[in-house]
């Protein structure tokens, strides 16, 4: 009953589960994501190591950045965590702020925001 407990809290506000629904669809960046949402990357980290921490998002270094993904396969992930991203992944398909995260998702170019948040 704790760990079911735990993923709801880390679900408990509307960014989280943007940001589920976001990652079902694309493995990102937090810059990537912090743009899609107009958040700062701080306020996206904190969500980020929740979600972590329950068991229903992963990183992994692509080599050149950290990318965040839903895990979906794999002995340790969590029957639970599994369940509600299934569950998640069927809902709020039509919601005009998560067709509006899809679309800045395909049109961002990871490189050229990196630059453009990290001038040399």
């Amino acid at each position: 009953m704790d760990k079911l407990i735990k993923i709801f809290i880390a679900l408990s506000d509307e960014i989280s589960i943007r940001i589920v629904k976001l990652l079902i669809k694309k493995m990102c960046t937090i810059f990537e994501i912090s743009e899609i949402m107009s958040k700062d990357e701080d306020y996206i980290k904190e969500r980020l190591d929740k979600l972590m921490n329950v068991g229903i998002v992963s990183k992994i270094n692509d080599g050149k950045y950290e990318v965040y993904f839903v895990k979906n396969t794999g002995s340790i992930f969590d029957k639970f965590a599994k369940d509600i991203v299934k569950l998640l992944s069927g809902y709020f398909n039509s919601d005009k702020v998560i067709l509006d995260d899809y679309q800045k998702a395909r049109s961002i170019n990871r490189d050229e925001l990196f630059k453009r948040r990290n001038p040399q």
